[in-house]
């Protein structure tokens, strides 16, 4: 039987040409409801995860976010954007989100976040057995973890002058293979910064799930 999760308040936002519409859900975890965005469909779920306090489970379907949701949802992609502290936790929000895209028929779970949300993608992933993440995304991520699964894919993509991001080329140097690092000429911080400098980048993201 799948878990219950408890739909609080369902906004259903269409967008022009989307595909898919965006639900505004709470999903209930073991120790109470996640407030969560959920776009899409498919064997393949991409938790995303927004950095600091001050954002929330929109961030990746606007626009300093690069509506970044919306185009993997698009893509074929079962997208379940959570709100967290955006300073520490996020474990229980992550395995929310994970127990609810396997409900939904997921086989294959990645992780992608922007900022502490990278940091926390990392953090969680080193709490887990090897190969129970597809992918990484770490995007202008704040740390310098090393990331030793040598079963999971990772992507390190942040501007080279972005002080916020200054760990990454040592996070991705001490990562174990398959790893990807896009390392782009700007300062900003935001997705949609690392788009404007790399106009390809969703697609970078896309093919790299797909493999």
């Amino acid at each position: 039987m799948p878990k219950t999760w408890i739909v609080t308040a369902i906004a259903v936002l269409l967008t022009g040409g989307s595909a898919w519409a965006q639900v505004e859900t709470d999903i209930q975890g073991i120790e109470g409801p996640v407030s969560a965005i959920v776009m899409g469909s498919g064997h393949h779920a991409v938790i995303a995860l927004h950095g600091g306090s001050g954002n929330d489970r929109h961030f990746f379907f606007l626009g300093k976010g690069g509506q970044l949701g919306r185009k993997l949802a698009n893509a074929g992609f079962l997208v379940i954007a959570v709100t967290w502290s955006g300073r520490d936790g996020g474990f229980r929000e992550i395995d929310a989100a994970i127990a609810h895209a396997r409900d939904a028929g997921a086989s294959k779970i990645s992780l992608m976040g922007h900022s502490r949300g990278g940091e926390l993608a990392a953090n969680y992933a080193l709490s887990q057995p090897d190969g129970t993440l597809d992918t990484v995304i770490q995007l202008s991520s704040s740390d310098d973890h090393g990331l030793s699964m040598t079963l999971t894919k990772k992507l390190f993509a942040f501007n080279k002058w972005d002080p916020v991001a200054a760990w990454q080329p040592a996070a991705y140097e001490k990562s174990l293979p398959p790893r990807q690092k896009i390392e782009l000429g700007g300062s900003g911080h935001a997705v949609s910064a690392l788009i404007s400098e790399k106009p390809d980048l969703v697609r970078d993201v896309v093919t790299l799930l797909r493999q």
